[in-house]
Order: structure tokens, then sequence, then C-alpha cells
């Protein structure tokens, strides 16, 4: 019986600590500059790739769950939040367009950022399984006038925010 009430206490303790472990939201830092961003998406096992380029500048450099899954479609939310080593665990949750939830990683560092995500989606009437990896890597310094395209995207997309240094 001790045995018993034993476990049901380290049980109670784990659950207790994993409900205070979860956060709202999580945002990581990385350095600004220029930033190459690999993406591979699979649904219904068809792979689709996308590459780009972005400077972010200081105002971009810390980004939240949220903005990321924004960015990623509008209606896609995280819930769920647990930090880890350099980073976080998450549900991502999107009922716009595409509609699915899943489970995903985000680790980084301030050269390197890692997104993996894996659930269920709904492809118009057809649930489907999906992945996603993305791999963001610096690249070095923006030229200046890629800050200054930044910039002007910046203050687009943030009305009311105060312009960029």
């Amino acid at each position: 019986m001790k045995k018993l009430l034993v476990m049901v206490g380290i049980a109670t303790f784990a659950i207790c600590a994993a409900t205070a472990d979860t956060v709202k939201d999580g945002a990581v830092s990385v350095k600004p500059g220029r930033w190459l961003w690999k993406q591979e998406t699979n649904i219904l096992a068809i792979p689709l790739k996308e590459e780009n380029i972005e400077c972010l500048i200081p105002e971009e450099a810390r980004i939240t769950l949220s903005k990321l899954a924004t960015d990623l479609e509008e209606g896609c939310t995280v819930d769920n939040v647990r930090s880890i080593q350099n980073g976080y665990l998450f549900k991502l949750k999107c009922s716009g367009k595409t509609k699915g939830e899943a489970d995903a990683t985000i680790t980084h560092t301030a050269t390197s950022m890692k997104i993996n995500a894996k659930g269920s989606a709904t492809v118009g009437f057809i649930p489907a399984g999906f992945s996603m990896k993305a791999d963001a890597t610096y690249q070095g310094d923006c030229s200046a006038t890629e800050v200054a395209k930044a910039k002007e995207r910046y203050i687009r997309e943030n009305p009311g925010a105060a312009a960029p240094q």
C-alpha cells in the first residue's frame, strides 16, 4: 500500500510539474542578418520544397511561436507549449484554409533554427497525414538594399509599430 501511495504521489507530482511547465507561447531570439530558409512539407506523400533568403532586421530577430504559426497560414495557432533545451515542443493547430493539428518542435542557436512537425490535416474533404521540416541558417550581414526592403516590409506588415532604426 505504501508503495502504491508513493507511486501515486510521484505521478501527481509529474502531472503538476508538466502542467506548470506549459506556457501560452514561446519565443526564440536569433542574430539579425541574412538567413537561408529551407522547408520540405509532405502532404498525401507529395513533397513540396521551398527555399528562400530573408533579411531579418533586429526588430524581427525575436520570433514568437504564434508569429511563426500565423506566418505559416492564417488561422494557425500554438498550444501546449513546453520549454526544452534550446527550444520548445508545442501543438500546432490550424483552422483556416487548411485544417489540422501537428506535434512540433523548434530548436535554435543564435545562427540556426530547426522546426519539425508531424500530424494530420484535411485537404479539401480528404484527411491526410503530413510532415514538415524547416532549417534556417545565418548567412552573414544583409546588404544595405536588403535592409531597406526589410524595413519597408516591416512597416507595411506592422502598422503602428515604431519605425525600425
